[in-house]
């Protein structure tokens, strides 16, 4: 087992610290898509953390939220860097990060809560967050308001779900 393949399975079984954790990591991964944490959230919701029965996804979403706002930092300093990182990009990619950074200035937290949550490649939003010169802590809150409640969803369809899958394949 590789240091990568233990660091995952450890903070994936230490619940929502965890969650926090492996939510930073995974996406900090500027343009490499690592759905891992969807998968982990999916599991995961159908555990009872703290007690909080029905409110442990909502627990990991938040979390999961919290970790993947300073997890796309990542990608808000590589567009600090100005122009001279539009050149690292094809031409098509560079045009969209141009015109989410005049969106940014207008409508900056909406496009950033709305772009989080969707299922959209979020780096080009904090390449463009960055080129922007967008507060880094507006950033944050505009990931974590985002990125929380699609987690979240993802949560509770574990919750609901997973026991029913397993009943469905008679593991449980």
């Amino acid at each position: 087992m590789s240091f990568f393949d233990s660091l995952f399975t450890a903070l994936s079984s230490s619940g929502p610290l965890g969650i926090f954790f492996l939510s930073a990591i995974t996406n900090a991964t500027v343009f490499l898509p690592f759905p891992a944490l969807e998968l982990v959230l999916f599991t995961l919701g159908s555990v009872n953390f703290f007690g909080l029965g029905i409110f442990s996804p909502l627990l990991l979403g938040v979390c999961a939220g919290l970790g993947a706002s300073i997890g796309e930092l990542s990608a808000y300093f590589l567009g600090l860097g100005g122009r001279e990182v539009l050149k690292k990009f094809n031409r098509e990619q560079a045009e969209k990060i141009k015109e989410l950074s005049i969106k940014l200035k207008h409508k900056g937290l909406v496009v950033l809560s709305v772009f989080a949550f969707l299922p959209l490649p979020f780096d080009l939003a904090g390449v463009a967050a960055g080129l922007a010169r967008f507060p880094m802590p507006l950033f944050m809150l505009g990931c974590a308001i985002g990125k929380s409640p699609r987690y979240a969803i993802i949560a509770y369809a574990g919750y609901f779900g997973f026991p029913w899958i397993m009943h469905l394949f008679g593991l449980a």
